[in-house]
C-alpha cells in the first residue's frame, strides 16, 4: 500500500521517539503514514535523493549549525528545485529563527515552536500539509494528462500553466499572511485574496482536467462540499448573499473519487451560476445518477432553476460545439446535460 513519507530532521532523539509514538498507526485518506529519520542537515540530504516522493518534511533549525535547517530549506527549494514537498519548521530556538522573518524570507509551509506544540496541533498541521501535497501532485498528474490526451490545445496548455505558476507564489504568500499575526481587518482582506486566488487556480485546473484520471481518494461528500462553500465564503459574506448545499439521502456518505477533480467542475459550475444569480442566494443540489455519476443543479433559494433552457439553451450549444471542434473533446460530450420537464438544465458529474 502507497504512503504518506515524512521526512523528519532533527538532532534530538527524543523527538523522533516522540512523533513516532504520535503518528503510530494513524493514517490519512486510509494510507498509513511512512516516518524517515534523519538527524542532521546533510542526512536529510541524503535521504531526499533517496526518496524523491517525500511529500512533507518536519525540519528542525537548529543542528549541526545554528541555521542548518534553513540551509536544507534552500537545497530543497534551490538546488533539488523541489516546491511540491510541504516543509513544516518545529524549532525549540526561535530566536535563531525569528518567526515573521523565516515565513516571508524562506518558502516553507508552517511554523511551530517546540515549547508550544501539542500532539493534536502537529496532527493538524501534519494533515493541512499531506492535503496540499495531494492537490499539488494530483494537479500535476491532471497537466501531464493533459497533454498527452489533448495535443491540439498545446499552446492553451502552455498559457494556462504559465498562468498557475504566476499564481503559485500568490497563493504561498497569503498563505503565510494568514499565519502571521495581523489586524483584524488586514487578515480578513488576506482571507479574501486567498479564496479568491484558490476559486481562479480551481478554473485552471479544470480547463487542465481530463475526463478520467488515476487519482482516486476516499472522502465524504459533505467533506467536498463544505470545502467548495468555504471558497465562496468571503465573496457572499461581503456581497451579503448566500451559498449552501443539499445532499440527496440516498447519497453514499463515503465515496471513491477522483477528489481534485469534483472540486474543479463543481467550483466552474457555481462560477457560471454566479453570472445569472443577480445576488440572490443559491443552492447546490446532489443526488446520485442511474449510471453512478452525480447530478448536479443549481437553484435560486426560492426554487427557481438558475440554468434553464429558455435562457440558456443557444450558449451552451456553442460551447459544446466549439469545445469538440477546438479542444479535441469527444462527440457526445453533450450528454452530460439533462433537461427536467420544467426546462431545467442539470450536470452530470463524473465521480
Amino acid at each position: 500500500m502507497a504512503t504518506w513519507k515524512i521526512l523528519v530532521v532533527d538532532d534530538e532523539e527524543g523527538i523522533h521517539g516522540i512523533t513516532r509514538m504520535i503518528f503510530r498507526g494513524y493514517e490519512f485518506e486510509q494510507r498509513p503514514i511512512e516516518l524517515i529519520s534523519a538527524m542532521s542537515g546533510a542526512e536529510a540530504r541524503q535521504k531526499l535523493l533517496e526518496h524523491t516522493d517525500i511529500a512533507l518534511v518536519l525540519l528542525d533549525v537548529v543542528m549541526e549549525t545554528d541555521h542548518a535547517g534553513l540551509q536544507l530549506v534552500e537545497h530543497i527549494r534551490g538546488e533539488l528545485n523541489n516546491h511540491d514537498v510541504r516543509i513544516i519548521l518545529r524549532t525549540g530556538h526561535p530566536g535563531y529563527a525569528p518567526e515573521a522573518q523565516v515565513i516571508v524570507n524562506y518558502d516553507i509551509n508552517d511554523y511551530l515552536s517546540k515549547a508550544e506544540l501539542s500532539a493534536s496541533r502537529l496532527l493538524t498541521s501534519v494533515v493541512v500539509a499531506l492535503r496540499s501535497y495531494r492537490d499539488i501532485r494530483n494537479a500535476r498528474i491532471q497537466q501531464s494528462s493533459s497533454s498527452a490526451l489533448l495535443p491540439t490545445a498545446h499552446h492553451d496548455g502552455v498559457l494556462t500553466e504559465s498562468i498557475q505558476e504566476r499564481l503559485s507564489p500568490l497563493l504561498r504568500q497569503s498563505q503565510r499572511l494568514e499565519q502571521m499575526s495581523l489586524n483584524p481587518v488586514a487578515k480578513d482582506a488576506v482571507t479574501n485574496l486567498s479564496a479568491a486566488i484558490d476559486r481562479l487556480a480551481a478554473l485552471l485546473d479544470l480547463a487542465n482536467t481530463p475526463a478520467s484520471s488515476p487519482e482516486r481518494t476516499r472522502f465524504s461528500p459533505s467533506q467536498l462540499m463544505d470545502d467548495i462553500l468555504g471558497l465562496f465564503l468571503p465573496e457572499s459574506r461581503q456581497n451579503g448573499w448566500l451559498l449552501d448545499y443539499v445532499l440527496d439521502p440516498s447519497l453514499a456518505t463515503s465515496i471513491e473519487g477522483n477528489y481534485t477533480q469534483l472540486r474543479c467542475l463543481i467550483v466552474g459550475i457555481v462560477e457560471l451560476a454566479l453570472l445569472s444569480a443577480d445576488g440572490n442566494d443559491l443552492r447546490i443540489m446532489i443526488s446520485p445518477d442511474d449510471e453512478g455519476s452525480w447530478r448536479v443543479s443549481l437553484e435560486l433559494t426560492s426554487g427557481h432553476p438558475v440554468f434553464s433552457q429558455q435562457r440558456w439553451a443557444d450558449q451552451l450549444q456553442y460551447y459544446i460545439t466549439q469545445s469538440i471542434s477546438q479542444n479535441g473533446l469527444p462527440q457526445g460530450i453533450e450528454h452530460i446535460l439533462s433537461v427536467d420537464d420544467q426546462g431545467a438544465i442539470h450536470c452530470k458529474v463524473p465521480v
